[in-house]
């Protein structure tokens, strides 16, 4: 990891990731619209761990990126989507991108969808291609270069349960941060919502996530809730 430690080994999250992947490519490949698929991030750069997520670039028909780019159109893989987030602000102008929750064996699995149009297509230097039926060049730029270059899309607007969604599904993400022993644990729990305690010990931080989960009852997102209550039982689990 560039910015945090490997996590310590756990092989259901492993087993969980290589599951849905296998059944999600194996989709993509099927869909005659989807010109190529590989994966960036940590895995497509080789230094992802056992916690890594999954980042999927996907390359579409230009006349079908907006249908492509909806959480229904999507490969669910072996898991159920339980929430979704249009993502398009973190990518160059012209590209779609999709952040969702998958829930598998009661696990959360966070998977970012990265949706490019054949007219913009080209695999970044850090990724490892799945398939690629048209042949695109690779750039000499990593995918987080060829992300922060030129203008970015316009974020489309989100209301309060929007932002409350985003912050419940984020806290399989800052207990994930606690296990790999993060520096950042304390501003993104800080962010979901809880106080701000950069010196606190891994347990209390989970105490925190636990106390927040609470509050996100109300949503009405019970697999959400019960899913993150699962992951941090897994958190604790690896390091008591």
């Amino acid at each position: 990891m560039s910015a945090e430690s490997t996590g310590p080994r756990a092989p259901r999250l492993a087993d969980i990731r290589s599951r849905w992947l296998s059944v999600t490519t194996a989709d993509l490949h099927d869909d005659q619209v989807v010109a190529g698929a590989g994966l960036v991030g940590s895995l497509g750069a080789g230094h992802a761990d056992d916690w890594s997520d999954i980042d999927l670039l996907v390359v579409v028909d230009d006349a079908c990126l907006d249908d492509y780019a909806e959480p229904g159109r999507l490969p669910a893989g072996p898991g159920k989507l339980v929430l979704a987030f249009d993502a398009r602000h973190n990518g160059p102008r012209g590209t779609r991108a999709i952040s969702g929750q998958y829930v598998i064996e009661g696990l959360p699995l966070w998977v970012d969808w990265h949706i490019h149009p054949v007219s913009q297509a080209n695999w970044p230097a850090d990724s490892t291609v799945i398939f690629d039926r048209r042949g695109f060049g690779r750039l000499s730029a990593t995918f987080s270069e060829q992300l922060d270059t030129g203008e970015r899309e316009q974020a489309t607007p989100k209301g309060p349960t929007d932002h409350r969604a985003l912050r419940l599904a984020l806290v399989p993400i800052a207990g994930k941060r606690i296990v790999r022993r993060s520096p950042e644990t304390a501003r993104m729990i800080e962010f979901i919502g809880g106080p701000y305690e950069p010196d606190a010990a891994w347990e209390d931080h989970l105490a925190t996530l636990r106390q927040l989960l609470g509050g996100f009852a109300a949503l009405g997102l019970p697999d959400s809730v019960a899913a993150g209550r699962a992951f941090l039982d897994l958190v604790e689990e690896t390091l008591g």
